[in-house]
């Protein structure tokens, strides 16, 4: 189910952006919340795990994702994507090119994306 929340893993505080199965109706809100809570923690200090897992795009949902990578960019220590498959690929190179994010590293797995994340000093 998509949502936004906090979760432990090997005692680092990591934020667990779902956005799976959200339609194109649905992104803004879900980034919008996402984004509140990102710019509320101190730059360079948030670990995300974000589930893309068959999230529906279209061309103003993808808008919406890469201004909200580019917005978040400061905040983000690090980012790990599980659920890429299909359109999800192209859509995610997209946003990685507009934002020129180098942070963002995609999993199979969602435990290695979280024992990644949790390693991070």
């Amino acid at each position: 189910m998509a949502g936004i929340s906090f979760f432990e893993h090997k005692g680092k505080k990591i934020l667990y952006e779902d956005y799976s199965e959200s339609t194109p109706a649905q992104l803004p809100g879900l980034l919008a919340e996402a984004k509140k809570i990102i710019t509320s923690r101190p730059k360079g200090s948030v670990l995300a795990l974000v589930n893309i897992s068959k999230t529906k795009y279209d061309r103003a949902a993808v808008a919406a994702m890469k201004d909200f990578v580019k917005d978040n960019t400061p905040y983000i220590k690090a980012s790990a994507i599980i659920g890429m498959e299909g359109i999800t690929e192209v859509v995610f190179k997209g946003v990685v090119a507009f934002t020129g994010r180098k942070n963002l590293v995609v999993f199979n797995d969602e435990e290695k994306a979280k024992d990644y994340l949790a390693a991070l000093e």
